[in-house]
C-alpha cells in the first residue's frame, strides 16, 4: 500500500486478508459436501458473504439469526445440558440468503490467494 491509497483500500485489505486466511484453513481440511454457513458480525454483510463464497470457492449461506451464532449456539447447549429435548433444541435455522462463487472471478482470486501465500511465507520466514 502506499500514501495514495484511503481507508477504503485499508478497510478492503483486511477483510480480504481475512478471507484468504480462511481459505488457508479451508484448505488444511477435506473440503466440505454441501453449503458452508456463515455465522456472527460477517453474517450481517452480504458482500463480505459473496467475496467469501469467492475466495472460498464454495457454497456459502447465511441463515435467519446468523449473526448471533455462537451466542446461540452456546445457549442451545445449556438448554441441551438443562434436558431441552434435542429435536426442540437442535431445529434447523431458516435459510435467509445463499452465495454462490462467481466463476468469473475464480482465477483472480486464485493469484491473488498465490500471491498472500508467498507474502505470508516471506514474513513468516523473517521471525
Amino acid at each position: 500500500m502506499t500514501h495514495a491509497h484511503g481507508p477504503a483500500d485499508v478497510a478492503y485489505a483486511v477483510v480480504e486478508g481475512v478471507s484468504l486466511g480462511l481459505r488457508d484453513g479451508l484448505e488444511t481440511l477435506v473440503r466440505p459436501a454441501g453449503d458452508l454457513v456463515l455465522v456472527g458480525g460477517g453474517a450481517r454483510s452480504a458482500w463480505w458473504a459473496q467475496l467469501l463464497a469467492d475466495i472460498l470457492e464454495v457454497p456459502l449461506s447465511v441463515c435467519e439469526g446468523g449473526e448471533a451464532g455462537g451466542a446461540m449456539g452456546a445457549a442451545r447447549l445449556a438448554w441441551l445440558a438443562d434436558g431441552g429435548a434435542e429435536a426442540e433444541v437442535c431445529r434447523p435455522p431458516q435459510l435467509r440468503q445463499r452465495f454462490e462463487p462467481e466463476r468469473a472471478t475464480g482465477g483472480t482470486t486464485a493469484s491473488r490467494h498465490a500471491r498472500f501465500k508467498a507474502l505470508y511465507a516471506a514474513l513468516r520466514s523473517n521471525f
